[in-house]
C-alpha cells in the first residue's frame, strides 16, 4: 500500500500509473462506487472481487442519489475489459442488463427524480453514461423508456455538446474542486477513451487538458489548496483526505494516494489519455512566486448578452448546473423545469432565507437582496499568488452577506497538512452544506493582492453562529508564534501571519488537537500577510516587521501597512485599494498568468512554457451547441 506523500515531481508517469494501480489493487472495498478498485485489477491483469461490483449494480438498481457514478465505472468494465479472464461472463451478463434498465436523464418515464441530476458534475456524467450505454445497445431496447440505443445516442449526444461548450465558453461553476473535478474527469476520460463520434473524443480531451491545467496552476505541491466553488470539510482539513491528490500524484508526480476508489484517478490510470508534458511542468514550476488570475461561471443577469434565454429549457439547464435555482429572472423557469421533470432542486434553507430577508428589513427598512439562493456559484474571479514556499487564493468579493453552501472563499497553504483557512460555521456538524468547516453560513466579503488578503464577516447579530473562526492546525507547523492580534506561523521556509480584529480563543477538536481560532464576534476583520525565507531572512525578522505595521479596524473598516505591499483599504462596501490605488476585483479574463493569457468566453485557450506550445480549440464544438 503506498500512501507517501511526494512534496516534489517524482518518476516517470509510467511508473507511477504502475505505482497507483497496484496501490487500488491491494485494496478491496464495497460502497458505491469501491468497485473502482477492480478497475484497477483488470487493468493489471487480476482477477477481481465480485462483492463490490455485485454491491454497486445493487446501488444502481435501487436509484439513489450518485448512481450515474456507478454506472460510469460499470461502463468503464463493459468497453475495457468485457473478455477479460479476470471477470466472469455471468457477472458482465449482469452488468448489462443492469445499464439496460437504468434512467438515464429527467425526461424519462418511470421512478423519481429525487436523485440530482441537474448540477455541472451530475449533468456530464448521466449524459456520458447515455452516450456509452448506446453505443454498447445499438439495437436493443432500454427498459426504462422502451427506445432503442440510436435514440440514447442522439439524445445524449446533444446534450453532451451544449455541456462541452458551455464550460469551454464560462469555465466550470464548480470551480477548482478538489472533488467534483474528479467526477467531470470520470465522465471526459469516458467519452475521450469510448464514443464513436470522433469530434466529442477530441473535445473530451481538451476540456481533460483543461481541468489539469487548472489543477497546475492552483495546486501547491500536490495539494489542491486554492479557493473551491465546492467543496467538503474532509478535503480542507489538510491535503491528506483530499480526492484531487490522488489525480495530482499520478499526473504531477506530487501528492499522495489516499483512494483506491477514485472517481477521476482510476479512469486516467487506465486511459488512452496523457497529460501534455508543459501542463505537468507548470505544476512543477516551483522556483519563484507566479500570480494567476481567472474567471470561471456567469451570473444569472448577463445571460442575455451570451445568448441566453430565461425562458428556455435548455438554457435552464445551464442555470441548474449553476445551481442558481432562486434567482428572480430564472425563478418561473425553475418551477416550471421543476414541475415538468418532477425534481426537487434543493434542501429547505426557508429559515436562513427567512432569517436574511429579516435582517435586512431591520437594517434597511426593505429587502435590499432578493438573490439569497445558497447554492448559487455565479461569476467568480479568482486570485491565486504560488511561491516555492505557500500558495495564497481567494475568490474575489464573492457574493459576501449572501448564504452560503459549500464554497471555500480562501485558504493559505505551506504543506500537505499546514492549511489556513477562515468561514463562518452553518452547523455544527461537519456533513451539513454548509457546515462547521465547509461553506459559510454567510458569505464573508474577501479580497487578495499576491500575499496579502482581507476577509470580513457579517452576520446577523442573532445568528446561530455568531462568530467566526480560523481552521489553524497549530501542530502542523514547525512554530506559532502570539503577538496581540496576530498569530505567526512558520513551515519549513514558509511564513504566514494571521490578524483577528477580535481576540481568538483556541479550541480543539474530536480528537484533542487544537485547530480552531475562533473570534466571538458576528462581525470580525481577518487579515493574512504571507512571507518566505528568501525576502525576509529568519522567522523573527518577518513576525517583528508584521507585528510592527500599523492596522486600524473601525466597524468592517481596515487599514493596514503591510511591510510587503504598502497601505491596505478595504471594507464591506468599498474597493480594495493598496498604496491608494484601486485593485479590480471583478472583470478578470478566463486565464491571465505567465503561461496563458485568454479573454472570457474566447473559443480557443494557448498555453505556452518556454518553447512549449498547446493550443486548445473549441470552435467545432460552439457550432454544434448552437
Amino acid at each position: 500500500m503506498d500512501d507517501a506523500y511526494w512534496p516534489e515531481p517524482r518518476e516517470t508517469y509510467e511508473q507511477r500509473r504502475q505505482r497507483y494501480l497496484e496501490f487500488c489493487a491491494a485494496q478491496s472495498p464495497g460502497g458505491r462506487v469501491g468497485f473502482f478498485s477492480q478497475i484497477a485489477r483488470l487493468e493489471l491483469g487480476l482477477a477481481v472481487d465480485e462483492g463490490p461490483i455485485r454491491e454497486a449494480i445493487a446501488f444502481v438498481d435501487s436509484r439513489q442519489d450518485c448512481c450515474d457514478f456507478a454506472v460510469g465505472g460499470l461502463l468503464r468494465i463493459l468497453y475495457k475489459y468485457r473478455e477479460s479472464s479476470g471477470i466472469s461472463p455471468a457477472l458482465i451478463a449482469d452488468i448489462e442488463a443492469c445499464l439496460l434498465r437504468f434512467k438515464y436523464w429527467l425526461d424519462e418515464p418511470a421512478g423519481d427524480n429525487n436523485r440530482c441530476y441537474h448540477t455541472e458534475n451530475h449533468q456530464i456524467i448521466f449524459h456520458s453514461d447515455e452516450l456509452l450505454a448506446g453505443q454498447l445497445f445499438e439495437e436493443r431496447t432500454f427498459e426504462n423508456d422502451g427506445n432503442d440505443g440510436r435514440y440514447h445516442i442522439d439524445h445524449a449526444l446533444h446534450f453532451i455538446n451544449r455541456w462541452l461548450d458551455f464550460r469551454a465558453r464560462f469555465g466550470f461553476s464548480e470551480w477548482l474542486s478538489n472533488c467534483y473535478f474528479e467526477e467531470d474527469l470520470l465522465a471526459l476520460v469516458n467519452l475521450y477513451d469510448f464514443a464513436r463520434d470522433a469530434e466529442v473524443r477530441r473535445q473530451a480531451g481538451l476540456l481533460i487538458d483543461v481541468i489539469l491545467f487548472e489543477m497546475a496552476l492552483h495546486t501547491y505541491r500536490g495539494v489542491f489548496g486554492c479557493t473551491h466553488g465546492r467543496t467538503y470539510a474532509r478535503l480542507i482539513e489538510g491535503g491528506r483526505n483530499e480526492d484531487a491528490a490522488n489525480t495530482a500524484k499520478l499526473m504531477f508526480g506530487m501528492g499522495l494516494f489516499n483512494n483506491p476508489h477514485s472517481l477521476g484517478t482510476v479512469p486516467l490510470a487506465t486511459s488512452a489519455y496523457r497529460c501534455p508534458p508543459l501542463i505537468a511542468a507548470i505544476a512543477g514550476d516551483l522556483q519563484e512566486p507566479l500570480l494567476f488570475e481567472e474567471r470561471h461561471s456567469l451570473n444569472i443577469e448577463d445571460a442575455p448578452q451570451y445568448g441566453l434565454s430565461y425562458d428556455d429549457i435548455e438554457d435552464g439547464h445551464l442555470f441548474w448546473s449553476i445551481q442558481d435555482y432562486l434567482h428572480p429572472h430564472v425563478f418561473a423557469l425553475s418551477k416550471r423545469m421543476s414541475a415538468e421533470y418532477g425534481v426537487r432542486l434543493h434542501e429547505d434553507y426557508e429559515a436562513r432565507y427567512q432569517a436574511l430577508f429579516q435582517w435586512q428589513i431591520n437594517r434597511y427598512g426593505e429587502i435590499v437582496d432578493p438573490n439569497m439562493d445558497c447554492h448559487a456559484m455565479t461569476e467568480v474571479h479568482i486570485q491565486t499568488y504560488r511561491a516555492p514556499e505557500y500558495l495564497l487564493s481567494c475568490a474575489q468579493d464573492y457574493r459576501p452577506g449572501k448564504p452560503g453552501y459549500q464554497q471555500h472563499t480562501w485558504q493559505a497553504t505551506l504543506g500537505i497538512d499546514a492549511v489556513v483557512f477562515t468561514n463562518h460555521p452553518g452547523a455544527e456538524d461537519e456533513i451539513s452544506r454548509p457546515n462547521f468547516w465547509a461553506g459559510n453560513g454567510v458569505m464573508p466579503r474577501a479580497a487578495q493582492h499576491r500575499n496579502v488578503l482581507v476577509c470580513i464577516y457579517h452576520a446577523p447579530p442573532d445568528d446561530a453562529f455568531p462568530f467566526s473562526h480560523a481552521y489553524f492546525p497549530r501542530a502542523a507547523f514547525d512554530e506559532v508564534l502570539e503577538r496581540d492580534n496576530w498569530v505567526f506561523a512558520r513551515k519549513d521556509d514558509g511564513y504566514l501571519a494571521l490578524y483577528s480584529q477580535h481576540p481568538v480563543r483556541w479550541l480543539v477538536d474530536k480528537d484533542g488537537a487544537v485547530v480552531e481560532a475562533r473570534a466571538e464576534s458576528p462581525d470580525n476583520v481577518w487579515l493574512v500577510e504571507m512571507g518566505r525565507r528568501a525576502d525576509w531572512g529568519d522567522f523573527a525578522a518577518f513576525v517583528e516587521a508584521v507585528a510592527a505595521s500599523a492596522i486600524t479596524c473601525t466597524g468592517l473598516d481596515v487599514s493596514y501597512n503591510s511591510p510587503s505591499q504598502g497601505w491596505l483599504e478595504f471594507s464591506w462596501a468599498g474597493p480594495l485599494r493598496m498604496m491608494g490605488q484601486e485593485i479590480a476585483l471583478h472583470d478578470y479574463p478566463r486565464f491571465d498568468n505567465r503561461y496563458c493569457q485568454c479573454a472570457f468566453t474566447a473559443p480557443q485557450i494557448h498555453i505556452q512554457r518556454g518553447e512549449e506550445n498547446l493550443m486548445l480549440d473549441f470552435r467545432s464544438v460552439r457550432e454544434k451547441a448552437i
